[in-house]
């Protein structure tokens, strides 16, 4: 009795010392099962906004952020480069999803938000809106891709110092950051255990406390599998976010293994609706391996075990 008593004084004070908003907690069709979440993508001026508020089939409201001037003054806006305009700035982007939520007639038409930075320089004019909206009761995630990835990527990664170093200031978004990647139709490939590595100690050396989840590219990500592993089960609390291009290269049994192994309740999927539908997800099942599961959930299930003997 004392044990079970103290085990769940534990899974207590885990619960009360949790930061930001649970993805589950706010959308709760998507509870133990994150590849329910769903998105829309390059929501990047007013009137494709005011669509994707009213669209109830979505989760999750991705957008682009470049540097653009208004009145002279640099501004951070809704835009994916090259596009410098754009009729919605970063700060009505925010405002207006979170004025949406506050109307909303029911828990599943709330929204939250993705924010792709592609600069450093877009990050950090950034700071202090997102600041002002950091606790607003919905959730943000703040994307950039920190690391040189696979294969032979030639993009610029977002510098992960400067942006770690500004990301620590927000104590309830979700950090979604990634490596690069050049990838297609025609490409096979993985991630390293160099890369996976030095995104573990780039994490480890910046003091990260909030939430993290891994974007991954699906075509790499099925040829990865144990190496993903490691790394969501060395970074504590972490997930994976699932992406793919059109037409890109995906052994499709791969990937849902690689899902079931990391589990449902740790993947989020966001590919495009072809690649999804043969994926199945409604077949699989997270089960109840501890590789897999958020530390209350196991202690519950070890004190359930552990209860045959008392």
């Amino acid at each position: 009795m004392f044990f079970l008593k103290y085990s769940m004084i534990l899974v207590a004070l885990w619960l009360n010392s949790a930061k930001g908003t649970s993805m589950e907690a706010f959308f709760p069709n998507a509870n133990q099962n994150l590849t329910k979440i769903t998105w829309a993508h390059a929501v990047n001026n007013q009137s494709l906004l005011e669509e994707t508020l009213k669209n109830d089939a979505i989760n999750m409201i991705e957008a682009d952020i470049q540097v653009g001037i208004i009145n002279d003054t640099k501004t951070p806006i809704m835009a994916h480069d090259p596009n410098v305009t754009s009729n919605l700035t970063l700060h009505s982007f925010l405002q207006q999803i979170k004025d949406s939520n506050a109307n909303a007639v029911s828990n599943s038409t709330r929204k939250g938000a993705k924010l792709d930075f592609k600069t450093i320089e877009a990050f950090e004019i950034s700071i202090e809106i997102v600041k002002q909206f950091d606790k607003g009761g919905y959730p943000i995630w703040i994307n950039a891709d920190i690391i040189k990835g696979p294969i032979n990527a030639t993009a610029i990664p977002v510098d992960p110092t400067r942006f770690l170093a500004g990301a620590n200031q927000f104590s309830d978004s979700i950090l979604s950051i990634g490596w690069t990647t050049l990838y297609g139709a025609n490409w096979t490939g993985s991630y390293t255990s160099e890369q996976i590595q030095l995104m573990i100690n780039t994490i480890h050396t910046s003091n990260i406390t909030q939430e993290i989840t891994f974007p991954v590219r699906g075509g790499l990500a099925a040829q990865s599998k144990d190496l993903l592993m490691n790394l969501t089960g060395q970074i504590s609390g972490s997930t994976l976010t699932i992406w793919s291009s059109e037409g890109d290269n995906v052994n499709v049994d791969d990937l849902r293994q690689l899902i079931k192994a990391i589990g449902l309740n740790r993947t989020y999927v966001d590919v495009p609706e072809d690649l999804l539908a043969k994926l199945h997800l409604e077949d699989l099942s997270s089960g109840c391996g501890t590789s897999q599961m958020t530390l209350p959930i196991f202690v519950v299930c070890l004190v359930l075990c552990l209860g045959n003997f008392f």
